[in-house]
């Protein structure tokens, strides 16, 4: 069946068409343009924006569940959270971990994938345990550990579905680490690192391709015997052919950053990433733990944000995407083009997704219809009406 949605501003890669027609069939996208289409069904966006879905690179949970040990039923009411948030694409992600944890949560994405294969969750990004204990954040430093390439070729080899790892390229064994992921097919992230300028330089030339949260996790500029070292911000910053998540939730960095960051970098090497937790979507005051219930560190809902209890860090992020878009907007300007690379076509750049992230003829029917306040008003997965105000459709990739 095809469906024509009509009257949009429809935002491509390139360019954003004014009264404009997107018609997709058995989730496909067939035609964008401004001439008139017949269609089985019509949606008629009455001159809102309509995007790309959102692609979300680095996610815990969210709604009161993590994916450290959450159950195949839990992570689809994890996915059908943020995919209400407008999140048509997303990477579960976990953190610094025992072992038995780590390949239990593995375990349940491996089965959760098998029994859903439509689901918004394309895979898993590691966030660790091979990372630097100095810079931590909020994660548990007992798990922490040097990277081994031996361990990450048994894993991926077990576990197919792990796309992504992030770690701390300058322990040792780092740089082998690196190069050995971008072999097995891995995209690899710096992250939770004290490397300087140098190591980095180094990192990148050894399969590292992404920065992880910038900002947070790593330092900047410091000064050894009076000398001023240039950080792993700096390097990420200066390096064109480093990609760079931001967590644009209006607490990890200041609209001021967001702006530093988008001009030295640009839209086309910006990937908006939610890092949220369990608490997202939890009101302020709600106390909580990022991780596993079981060993996760606690931490409490407060401005917005999850923050460990002494207030020295925060924990993750209670964001979704539809968020990141919003403030980044504010931080920009509604260059719809622009956003919508950072929320969409980016991620998927970086992924190698190259069958979604824009609207275009061929590119999967994942789109999102705006309000004037840039609210998603609905949501379109695979061709399927899933989100509209408060109605779901809980069949929505069965």
């Amino acid at each position: 069946m095809k469906t024509a949605i009509i009257n949009a501003k429809i935002v491509t890669a390139t360019e954003v068409l004014e009264s404009a027609v997107c018609v997709y069939e058995d989730g496909v996208i067939s035609y964008v343009g401004n001439e008139e289409f017949y269609a089985d069904s019509v949606i008629d966006a009455k001159g809102g924006y309509l995007i790309p879905g959102f692609i979300d690179l680095h996610c815990h949970g969210g709604n009161g569940l993590e994916f450290m040990d959450a159950t195949v039923e839990e992570f689809d009411k994890i996915a059908k959270f943020h995919l209400s948030h407008g999140t048509t694409t997303m990477l579960a992600t976990t953190l610094a971990a025992s072992s038995e944890e780590t390949n239990s949560a593995l375990g349940v994405c491996d089965a959760y994938l098998q029994q859903f294969p439509k689901t918004t969750v394309k895979g898993v990004h590691l966030e660790g345990p091979w990372l630097n204990p100095s810079q931590c954040g909020a994660q548990n430093v007992t798990y922490m550990k040097s990277p081994n390439k031996q361990e990450l070729k048994e894993l991926k080899q077990r576990h197919p579905s792990i796309l992504r790892v992030s770690a701390a390229p300058e322990l040792d064994g780092g740089y082998e680490f690196g190069a050995t992921g971008k072999e097995l097919g891995i995209v690899m992230s710096v992250a939770h690192t004290d490397a300087n300028f140098t190591q980095i330089k180094t990192a990148k030339e050894n399969g590292y391709s992404l920065m992880t949260h910038l900002y947070s996790g790593m330092k900047g500029v410091v000064r050894e015997n009076a000398f001023r070292i240039a950080g792993a911000v700096e390097a990420g910053l200066f390096f064109d052919e480093l990609f760079v998540e931001v967590i644009a939730d209006g607490r990890h960095l200041p609209l001021e950053l967001l702006q530093f960051i988008y001009r030295c970098k640009g839209a086309d090497r910006i990937c908006l990433i939610t890092d949220a937790i369990r608490a997202s979507g939890l009101a302020n005051g709600t106390k909580t733990v990022i991780g596993s219930l079981k060993n996760g560190l606690p931490v409490v809902v407060e401005d917005e944000v999850a923050k460990r209890y002494d207030r020295q860090s925060f924990a993750g992020s209670t964001a979704t995407a539809e968020r990141l878009y919003k403030t980044m907007a504010t931080a920009i300007g509604e260059d719809m083009v622009a956003l919508s690379k950072m929320a969409s076509l980016t991620p998927a750049r970086v992924m190698g997704w190259d069958d979604r992230g824009e609207i275009a003829v061929g590119k999967r029917a994942d789109l999102l219809l705006l309000d004037k306040e840039l609210n998603v008003e609905k949501v379109i997965y695979y061709g399927n009406l899933y989100f509209e105000g408060d109605d779901k459709n809980e069949t929505y990739y069965k």
